[in-house]
């Protein structure tokens, strides 16, 4: 910490103006989160601090990733729909500042500081906004520097892209068409299509974006002691076509295709270990897959009141390419029960796949499912 203090206060662009909110921003980094980041990068923006502001906008993008995924609002539609976070959102796609990254000496001084950044928080942090359930602070060290790293991978592929001239002209010619365009819209200029072609021809020359991450996603999304739902089993060897099903009694269950799934043991361990008085038990058939691991994990699964039902979401973990696995079928699903709120069916479903490093492949073979039609 003192090191990185030492070197952004004594760098050529904030040894000026003590006063300078952009020098306080850059001073009290620790522990800020992505909105005191984020207006710190806009003073500096103001103030004509382009290194300072790039190093500001890339912690911000990270905090943020952090928080989002560690310390999640009680209600995210209701924080996107704020002028302030509104704008720390739509800064999460961008890149370094184009100036900087064809530079490669201050590239590399960005990338220096980012890596000297102590990006830990203290006890008491807080992210800004309403603390939703879901909390995992134990994992935030481990979580944001491997965003970090994965952030600066990506940098350091555009700094890459951008620093070749024929990629570059491409892209400034693409991005000016676009910037031309009338805001009621308007159909593309044929040359629009030949500078993509450009530039992807030079993405096959100078290689494909980094796919690896240092990011432990197993840790992330394997679900915590407090939730309001528990897995009751994983399998692989379900329906070829993806199915998502709220289930109310043990009869519906075996008239359903998991008693084929399911063993006659297995069968009759979910049932014993659900209550269909006061539990309900929802199913995730995911469909075929090729690549998935064993750790498939429910995300969610409870009364979701906005919409008049019950919110389902699953997370799938998948070998990375570079792992050397061979593809395998198999085709996961999950049955996960839930307390019972009311009536209502599935009104939220969701599945993500993640990387889940070099984990192993599993392998099943489909179960038959009859044609309801």
């Amino acid at each position: 910490m003192i090191l990185a203090l030492v070197l952004a206060l004594t760098s050529p662009s904030t040894i000026e103006k003590p006063d300078s909110r952009c020098v306080l921003a850059i001073t009290n980094q620790k522990g800020s989160n992505a909105l005191d980041l984020g207006n710190g990068y806009k003073a500096c923006e103001k103030e004509g601090r382009e290194d300072d502001a790039a190093l500001l906008s890339v912690l911000g993008r990270i905090r943020a990733s952090a928080d989002m995924i560690l310390i999640p609002p009680e209600d995210l539609h209701e924080l996107s729909g704020r002028r302030e976070f509104g704008a720390i959102f739509a800064n999460g796609n961008k890149f370094v500042d184009e100036k900087i990254a064809r530079d490669p000496e201050r590239f590399a001084t960005l990338v220096n500081r980012v890596l000297q950044a102590d990006l830990s928080i203290p006890a008491n942090y807080h992210p800004g906004w309403a603390i939703g359930n879901g909390e995992k602070r134990l994992l935030y060290a481990e979580v944001i520097d491997g965003l970090r790293t994965d952030t600066l991978a990506m940098e350091r592929y555009i700094a890459k892209l951008v620093r070749d001239e024929a990629y570059f002209m491409a892209y400034r010619e693409r991005v000016a068409m676009l910037s031309e365009l009338p805001k009621d819209g308007a159909q593309l200029p044929e040359r629009f299509g030949e500078v993509t072609k450009i530039m992807q021809a030079r993405i096959d020359v100078l290689g494909d974006p980094p796919t690896k991450t240092a990011v432990p996603w197993r840790k992330v999304y394997k679900p915590g002691p407090n939730v309001p739902f528990t897995v009751l089993h994983r399998g692989f060897n379900g329906p070829a076509k993806s199915e998502e099903i709220l289930f109310r009694s043990p009869t519906e269950v075996k008239q359903s295709w998991i008693r084929d799934a399911l063993t006659e043991d297995e069968l009759s361990q979910v049932l014993s270990r659900i209550d269909f008085e006061s539990e309900l038990l929802g199913l995730y058939a995911v469909g075929k897959m090729s690549n998935a691991t064993e750790n498939l994990f429910v995300t969610e699964f409870d009364r979701n009141e906005d919409f008049d039902g019950y919110s389902l979401a699953v997370r799938v973990g998948v070998a990375g390419e570079d792992c050397g696995y061979e593809l395998s079928p198999s085709y996961p699903f999950v049955l996960v029960k839930t307390s019972s709120q009311g009536e209502g069916g599935l009104s939220s479903k969701s599945r993500a796949n993640y990387p889940d490093q070099c984990a192993p492949v599993m392998a099943g073979k489909p179960i038959s499912v009859v044609d309801p039609d």
